[in-house]
């Protein structure tokens, strides 16, 4: 019945139009004919439907699910909460492939003062992804790291914009047994860049990729 009165009632009145002439009220007993046409059957039980479910039952799994509905899903979560990087490196990320890291972008919509330029390359707008994949300074980066571990051909290359979508490609590659090193390797050089960045907005320090670099490898060793 609600589907049918939701379809019939267009919500489209103002106020004024609604109290002209009562329209309201004909509006209401338009709809309650359509239940007019239902034929209840008295020797069947009423039934709870719920439309979540194909079965029609109700879940405590589909309410919950409910409230993401409409919402960006990473669907690869495991590569980061089951990795053996830091927790401190794991949240980060986290934030990172929800954008709800404070770059340029994030404090220009909420009206803090910012500068607009990646400070890594001078060349671009700054927001988390291009950090973290699409910036000419993190690309050398990830060529540098991946080299060491035989992994070059696998490195972000121009035509990637968004961190996630290059993870999906590269953990394919590498052998089972040791897409957990990978992951972690991925997360630790993921969160030296944010931190070269922060100490370049905040330090006044100077890019420096062979900094980067040694980072990843001491942060690797703890």
């Amino acid at each position: 019945i609600s589907s049918l009165l939701a379809a019939h009632l267009k919500r489209q009145r103002t106020v004024a139009q609604a109290l002209n002439n009562r329209r309201w009220v004909a509006d209401i007993q338009g709809a309650l004919t359509l239940v007019d046409d239902l034929s209840l059957q008295q020797s069947t039980s009423d039934q709870h439907t719920w439309k979540l479910t194909n079965s029609g039952l109700y879940t405590s799994k589909s309410a919950y699910n409910a409230f993401f509905l409409g919402s960006v899903k990473f669907a690869p979560w495991k590569r980061i909460w089951k990795s053996w990087a830091p927790l401190r490196c794991k949240f980060f990320l986290w934030l990172a492939v929800k954008n709800r890291c404070w770059t340029a972008d994030r404090l220009l919509k909420h009206g803090l003062p910012h500068l607009s330029v990646c400070l890594l390359c001078d060349q671009e707008n700054e927001d988390i992804q291009h950090i973290l994949v699409a910036c000419v300074f993190s690309w050398e980066v990830w060529a540098k790291v991946l080299i060491d571990v035989g992994l070059q051909l696998v490195a972000p290359q121009p035509d990637v914009r968004v961190f996630s979508t290059w993870w999906c490609w590269p953990v394919s590659r590498v052998p089972k047994e040791s897409r957990k090193g990978f992951n972690s390797l991925v997360i630790m050089v993921a969160w030296t860049l944010w931190k070269h960045r922060n100490a370049c907005v905040f330090e006044g320090l100077s890019p420096s990729v062979p900094l980067v670099c040694r980072e990843v490898e001491e942060e690797s060793k703890l």
